[in-house]
């Protein structure tokens, strides 16, 4: 796994290449460094030699000076020496500056010989000025023109000259030892960075083969996966690398989700044919369990769906089907009860006629009978007239009793009519009550006109009995005359009431045919959506058997 991790190899290169960075970050301090130091030494040489030059221009400055006014006497020499050797002080600042720098002990001796010598030169410089200011030249000059005074002179150049080039030979030494070291430095510096650039270039040549062309695959094949394309080629292979296990996974997944995508397209294509009785063999990791959970539940559920479905639509086929029964019994009631109320429509439309007829007879009756009432009295006032009056009333009395003979007719007919409307306002159930209760004022009516003609019938009889007796007992006609027209103003009476009643029924008979036309136009809607129920029944009856042969065919 070591050798093939793409990390540890990157890490390593990586490292390798810090390394490189490092070691050539310190050559190049080394460098640097040593280039500073090299310039150090070299200022330091320089300074040396300039201090040592400056201690020789002291020493000569002061020799010319002295030789100058031993020479001349001339004052402005003698000051020149006065300020070298105490304002200028050249010497005294370039030993100071000497002391300053790194001088080794034996150019220090060299140093100190030659402070010696030029403390030496001091007394006879002393003495040539005294001799000089005297205004003794020639002696002052004895001194300082000298051998001893230019052999100490010459020996200070000399040793000045051995301690510069002394002093250069050294430092001209340790440049070269520094100058060596820094090309090695450099070199060391070149070499590192060489081996950087190795690295850099390992490493770009790293990314571009072991890192970019996996990922770019990779990416490729995860944007193939995400359009959907779950058959797409992946050329590389599984390993122990981080890219190589990227790739096992990738496998790994694509062939969990095809089969994922397998099962569940087969568990569709299954609950589409209505075969609930599903298995789950595939194996959903992680969040994908959800799906798994989510079949079963949905499988779960349509299970109870469907039980309760069939279960329901069992219960609405067994209802349709008694809906449907009884919707056709109900059309059929419906159909036959609206034939007995067209019957009941025309039978009271008869009656009616038959009642109408029956009060105008009844007002012709009354009139007759007002009339009759007259006769009476102009035949009570013409007495003698009495036998024609007898035999008018004899005929009237026959008319009367053809004309009762009819009302009991009609009485009877009336009775029958209401007989046969209480018989179909049974039949009509709750909407023929109120018809039941005319039918029964109807027959109270009949019964009633029977009554009254029976009563009149007896009177006729006994207005006849009266004519016969008139005949011959004309004493009593007078009052068998108040007899009769009191029984004329009652059955005048009877017979404006029979026709009021009749009047009345006619009004009520006319009611009750408007509202058996009515209930008759009702009774043919209800007759109608009746049938228009049956026939709804029955296709909802067969709707209602599909969709239980539907539920049916589901596999639970």
């Amino acid at each position: 796994m070591e050798k093939s991790s793409q990390s540890l190899q990157l890490k390593k290169i990586i490292t390798q290449s810090i390394i490189s960075v490092i070691t050539g970050a310190v050559f190049l301090l080394l460098s640097v460094g040593t280039n500073v130091w090299m310039s150090h030494v070299t200022d330091e040489e320089l300074e040396t030699t300039t201090f040592l030059n400056q201690y020789r221009l002291g020493s000569k400055a002061l020799t010319f000076a002295v030789q100058s006014y031993a020479a001349t006497g001339d004052r402005e020499h003698y000051d020149a020496y006065r300020k070298e050797l105490n304002e200028d002080k050249n010497r005294d600042v370039a030993r100071a500056g000497l002391e300053d720098n790194k001088i080794t002990d034996e150019e220090w001796a060299l140093l100190d010989q030659i402070a010696e010598l030029s403390n030496g030169l001091v007394p006879l410089e002393e003495e040539a000025l005294k001799l000089a200011e005297e205004g003794d030249t020639k002696a002052a000059m004895s001194y300082v023109f000298g051998k001893e005074y230019e052999d100490t002179t010459k020996s200070i150049n000399d040793i000045t000259d051995d301690a510069i080039r002394q002093i250069q030979g050294r430092v001209s030494k340790n440049k070269k030892g520094l100058r060596i070291f820094q090309i090695i430095i450099e070199l060391l510096y070149i070499t590192s960075f060489m081996y950087l650039i190795y690295q850099i270039i390992k490493i770009v040549k790293f990314s571009r083969k072991d890192l970019l062309e996996p990922i770019i695959s990779v990416s490729d094949q995860m944007i193939q996966l995400s359009e959907g394309n779950f058959h797409a080629e992946l050329a590389m292979e599984a390993d122990e690398s981080e890219v190589g296990r990227m790739v096992s996974a990738i496998m790994q997944m694509k062939q969990n989700i095809i089969g994922m995508i397998l099962e569940i397209s087969s568990i569709l294509e299954q609950m589409g044919d209505g075969d609930y009785r599903i298995e789950m063999q595939q194996e959903y990791v992680g969040e994908f369990g959800q799906i798994k959970d989510s079949f079963l539940k949905i499988n779960e559920k349509m299970h109870e769906t469907l039980n309760t479905i069939r279960e329901v639509a069992q219960q609405i086929d067994s209802g349709s089907e008694q809906l449907s029964c009884a919707a056709v019994d109900l059309a059929e009631g419906s159909t036959e009860q609206a034939s007995n109320v067209s019957d009941l429509v025309v039978l009271i439309d008869t009656m009616y006629k038959s009642m109408e007829n029956s009060a105008k007879e009844a007002a012709e009756t009354v009139e007759l009978s007002t009339h009759a009432g007259q006769v009476l009295l102009v035949g009570n006032e013409k007495m003698q007239d009495l036998k024609e009056a007898i035999g008018e009333i004899s005929k009237c009395s026959e008319e009367i009793g053809e004309i009762i003979r009819t009302i009991e007719s009609i009485a009877s007919e009336t009775n029958l009519l209401s007989l046969n409307a209480s018989i179909e306002a049974a039949r009509a159930g709750e909407a023929g009550k109120g018809f039941a209760i005319v039918a029964d004022q109807v027959k109270n009516l009949a019964d009633e006109s029977a009554k009254a003609a029976g009563e009149t019938n007896k009177l006729i009889e006994r207005t006849i009995l009266a004519v016969e007796k008139g005949t011959t007992i004309a004493d009593e006609a007078a009052e068998s005359m108040n007899e009769v027209m009191k029984g004329a103003r009652e059955a005048t009476e009877k017979m404006e009431q029979t026709s009021q009643i009749l009047i009345n029924d006619v009004s009520n008979m006319q009611k009750i045919n408007e509202n058996v036309v009515r209930v008759s136009e009702i009774v043919d809607n209800n007759s109608a959506a009746s049938q228009e129920t049956a026939a709804v029944s029955e296709e909802q009856k067969a709707q209602v058997e599909s969709m239980v042969g539907l539920v049916e065919r589901f596999q639970l």
